[in-house]
């Protein structure tokens, strides 16, 4: 069995405000099956707003999130996670026990 062809995920014009301060203004991008991908911005840039959309912890004012074709835009995050999508946050410690690689 291959794979459909396209990307896996795709973004279109998403757009996400609060209380009138633009966080996402109209953010389209691709992510291609199997590439590694980053998003990268100065703090403010709306990076983590993004994930939350992405993610179903935020719903977009405006605009498209499909992930393998599916319109994911508001879905719960639950649902967004069992179809292959899910985020973390990051980990700004030391765990003890653990050696300087493993951290």
């Amino acid at each position: 069995m291959t794979a459909p062809a396209g990307p896996i995920l795709e973004v279109r014009g998403a757009v996400k405000a609060f209380d009138g301060l633009l966080a996402v203004a109209g953010a389209s991008f691709d992510v291609e099956r199997g590439s590694i991908t980053a998003l990268i911005g100065p703090n403010g840039a709306g990076k983590t707003t993004m994930f939350d959309l992405l993610s179903g912890f935020g719903r977009p004012d405006a605009g498209t999130i499909r992930l393998a074709g599916r319109d994911i835009a508001g879905m719960a995050p639950y649902r967004i996670a069992n179809l292959g999508l899910v985020r973390t946050f990051q980990l700004t410690r030391v765990l003890a026990g653990m050696s300087v690689m493993d951290n």
